[in-house]
Order: C-alpha cells, then sequence, then structure tokens
C-alpha cells in the first residue's frame, strides 16, 4: 500500500525524545512516529471494541454482581500471595 505524507506538530521536548528514540533503534523518526500511531489506532480500536461488546452484553441483561466479581478478585489476589 503506499505511504502519503502527513504533518504532526510537536512540541521541542517531545520531538527530541522521539529523535532520540529513533537514533537508539537505528531507525528514521518518520518510521518511529508512524509505528507509535499505527500501535495507538490498534489499541484504541480494540478499546472501543470491547466497550461495545460490554454495552450489548449489558442491553442484553448479561451483567455479573459487583460482589461476585469481587470475590474473584481477592481469591485470585490471595492465591498469588501464597
Amino acid at each position: 500500500m503506499p505511504l502519503k505524507a502527513t504533518s504532526v506538530r510537536l512540541d521541542d521536548e517531545t520531538l527530541a525524545r522521539v529523535g532520540q528514540m529513533a537514533e537508539a533503534m537505528d531507525r528514521p523518526r518518520a518510521w518511529l512516529m508512524a509505528e507509535a500511531i499505527k500501535q495507538y489506532v490498534a489499541r484504541e480500536e480494540w478499546f472501543i471494541q470491547e466497550v461495545e461488546k460490554g454495552v450489548k452484553a449489558a442491553d442484553e441483561g448479561r451483567l455479573i454482581d459487583h460482589s461476585d466479581i469481587k470475590a474473584k478478585w481477592e481469591a485470585k489476589r490471595a492465591a498469588q500471595m501464597d
């Protein structure tokens, strides 16, 4: 897929940090910024999908009582402490 150029406005500190990371990774700054945006978009898409699934489950009445969830996590935490 052909790439398209775009611009991003960053403050001096952030741009310097991106430059340092790109240099440490031996990658161009543009590659690092593109990778960061791809990861951000993927994470946010996942989050939106999960929220939509949760809303659908709630609308369908598929809910779990808070005390049940709390007990489950307390048991899991106690098991990790052993």
